[in-house]
This record gives C-alpha cells, structure tokens and sequence, in this order.
C-alpha cells in the first residue's frame, strides 16, 4: 500500500479486512489509533482521499480473489443443490450463475421487467434447468 501513512495503512486494513464491522469508516478509523472524538469524520475524510479509496479498493480485490469468490460459488451451487430450499431462492441462484456465466438475459430483454425470459418457464421446465446445472461439472460455462 504505497503512499499511506502507518495510520493510514492500518485504517485500510481495518475497513476492508474485518477488523471491527466491514465497509465502518468510524470503527476502522478508531482501530487505526485516530481518536474516538473525531474517528466518523476522520473515517469519511480517509475514504474522500484518492490514494487512501485506492488502497481500500485493492484490499477488497485481494479479499474477493483470496478465496471470498469461490466461497460465493460453493454456496450458489449448495443452494441449486439444496432441494428443500424454496423454488424462488434457487431460480435467483441459476439466475446469478447463468448470468455470471454469460448466459443472462439478452440487453433488449433486460429494459423491460415483463420480457424475463425465465418468467413463462414452468416449474417442470425450471427444475429441469437446475438439475441441468447440477450435472454440470465445476468450472464449466
């Protein structure tokens, strides 16, 4: 993290590594040694600094490329899996993976609400999708 001070750097741990509440400029600020007075302004002011809001961006990609994204993909694939979960929270997961996938729905469909194609698929036709899904090996698109 160049161009941060000690203080600086230890207040970007702390916002983006979960020391305290994630995303919490006060309590990252006072875990940073910035006195508890004044840690809610010092925090905002921190966060408008463009070196300080880079350092907190990059710390976020490492946590998201250490392991936080495929633990998001284990729990879509336990929820596709999961057949006591309700039909309405397992389509948002085959959405969310189709989508990731590059399988989302089409730019002019997106714009309007009622054009989901997804919507007029049946239950049988929608289970059928997840099962397919299921079979799908890991990794594939």
């Amino acid at each position: 993290m160049p161009d941060l001070t000690e203080q600086q750097r230890r207040f970007v741990l702390a916002y983006a590594s979960g020391e305290g509440a994630i995303g919490n400029a006060a309590e990252a600020a006072r875990r940073a040694g910035y006195s508890e007075k004044s840690a809610a302004e010092i925090g905002r002011q921190l966060l408008e600094k463009p070196h300080v809001k880079k350092a907190v961006d990059e710390a976020f990609k490492r946590q998201i490329g250490g392991g936080l994204a495929a633990r998001a993909v284990g729990v879509l694939a336990r929820i596709l899996d999961d057949e006591a979960a309700p039909l309405k929270v397992r389509l948002d997961a085959a959405k969310t993976v189709l989508d990731r996938a590059g399988h989302g729905a089409r730019p002019a469909l997106a714009d309007a609400p009622e054009a989901d194609p997804l919507d007029g698929l049946s239950v049988a036709e929608l289970q059928a999708m997840l099962d397919g899904l299921k079979r799908r090996p890991a990794g594939v698109h």
